[in-house]
């Protein structure tokens, strides 16, 4: 009888011991994998590119001001070209303007569509002093919505009816209103341990009538539980300039 007790002593102690090691594991990896934090780039962007704030000059009736800028989101763009885009396409399925004749599918041109005016056919906004900018690098991360049960530190402005989803506004001074905030791709978007060349998803912002001769300073958060918020670098935001002449 006292080898029994002693028996389930051993076993009750063995068995906290494995759930307090367990729990401290589960805490220092939710602290230290870097799923929370996400971090945000811009483009396009200059070679002398400054992460912190990022400025974007042109004049929309000049083509040479804002050729480069195209040609660089050209470039970036290009990983994410396909004939058979996904369902909703998290980029623009083509680089090409629609006036080089470059043969597209149906599922593309339809892509393109739902991408306008973001896309090569449009010169994405530039030539019209319009410009779209585009925000990427989120890999290994699945995403924890907001839960509107739970206590939540989110701004007022947040729209009720995505309070279940990512946020992601575009904070900017007052008297230049940013006309529209696009996600291309539905977010949360299943990207965690694919393997890192695997193109992540988009969010398009584009600009429908920014006020000419100021500079525009714009920073994109994402709002969501699990995603760790730093001021002072690119966790969780993206700063970028815009002036447009």
């Amino acid at each position: 009888m006292g080898l029994e007790k002693r028996t389930i002593k051993i076993i009750l102690i063995v068995a906290a011991v494995v759930l307090v090691i367990g729990a401290i594991i589960g805490l220092l990896l939710g602290l230290l994998l870097p799923q929370r934090y996400v971090e945000l780039e811009v483009w396009p962007r200059s070679e002398e590119y400054n992460w912190e704030q990022p400025l974007i000059q042109v004049r929309g009736n000049d083509p040479g001001s804002w050729h480069i800028w195209y040609q660089r989101l050209n470039d970036f763009l290009r990983v994410y070209e396909t004939s058979i885009p996904e369902d909703p396409p998290r980029a623009p399925c083509s680089v090409h303007n629609r006036r080089d004749q470059h043969l597209r599918s149906d599922a593309c041109d339809m892509a393109m569509r739902l991408w306008h005016p973001c896309t090569a056919d449009d010169f994405y906004g530039y030539a019209m002093g319009k410009p779209y900018y585009s925000g990427s690098k989120i890999h290994y991360w699945v995403p924890e919505p907001y839960n509107m049960t739970m206590p939540m530190s989110i701004p007022p402005d947040m729209p009720q009816h995505i309070r279940e989803a990512m946020y992601i506004p575009a904070e900017y001074p007052p008297g230049f209103p940013l006309s529209r905030l696009h996600t291309a791709d539905r977010i949360p978007y299943s990207a965690r341990n694919m393997p890192d060349q695997v193109p992540g998803p988009l969010i398009a912002v584009h600009f429908e009538n920014p006020r000419r001769g100021v500079v525009i300073n714009v920073e994109c958060r994402i709002w969501t539980r699990d995603i760790i918020y730093d001021p002072k670098s690119r966790y969780g935001r993206a700063r970028f300039e815009l002036f447009v002449e």
